[in-house]
């Protein structure tokens, strides 16, 4: 009696997880956002410091959450740190999780055929002369050479000095 019973409810949690997977709703994402999309996958590069500094970087893009965020696991020389991107009211925004210890949030500034160009958003709560973190975000991907991504971005320090960076990364699958 106890194996029907067992077989029983292995049976009714498979079929009610696949019925539960089938009514997920269609997510209708912005164009921004399908533009980032197609950096699903993996791709590794040099990064250019402002100090003079050149370090090895990869970054993986990921589309989870029934196709509404995009997480960006990326390395810089060593160090992991996560990033989302998602729609909010149709437009593109990010949230960094940063090894400064911090989480600026960015909304999407400008965007054209190639670029992506995002803005720290102020409800965040990081303040300039208070606070070290990544103030802007630009990502470059050339729709001749789909396979070649160029990253820069911005860091404030807290005496409002800055650093930046830029990196070229080439798809690697």
């Amino acid at each position: 009696m106890k194996n029907y019973l067992s077989i029983f409810l292995a049976t009714f949690l498979v079929s009610s997880a696949i019925s539960n997977a089938q009514e997920l709703p269609t997510i209708k994402t912005s164009a921004d956002f399908d533009k980032l999309k197609k950096l699903v996958g993996d791709w590794e590069g040099k990064m250019k410091k402002s100090t003079g500094e050149t370090i090895d970087v990869s970054l993986s893009y990921k589309l989870v959450s029934n196709g509404s965020v995009i997480v960006e696991t990326s390395v810089e020389n060593g160090t992991e740190m996560i990033s989302t991107y998602k729609d909010r009211f149709g437009k593109l925004t990010a949230t960094h999780y940063c090894a400064l210890g911090n989480q600026p949030m960015f909304n999407l500034s400008k965007s054209t055929a190639s670029v992506l160009d995002f803005e720290l958003d102020p409800a965040c709560g990081l303040k300039e002369g208070k606070h070290k973190f990544v103030k802007e975000l630009k990502f470059t991907n050339d729709s001749k050479s789909k396979n070649v991504l160029k990253m820069e971005y911005v860091v404030i320090n807290e005496d409002k000095s800055t650093e930046s960076s830029k990196a070229t990364y080439k798809r690697v699958k």
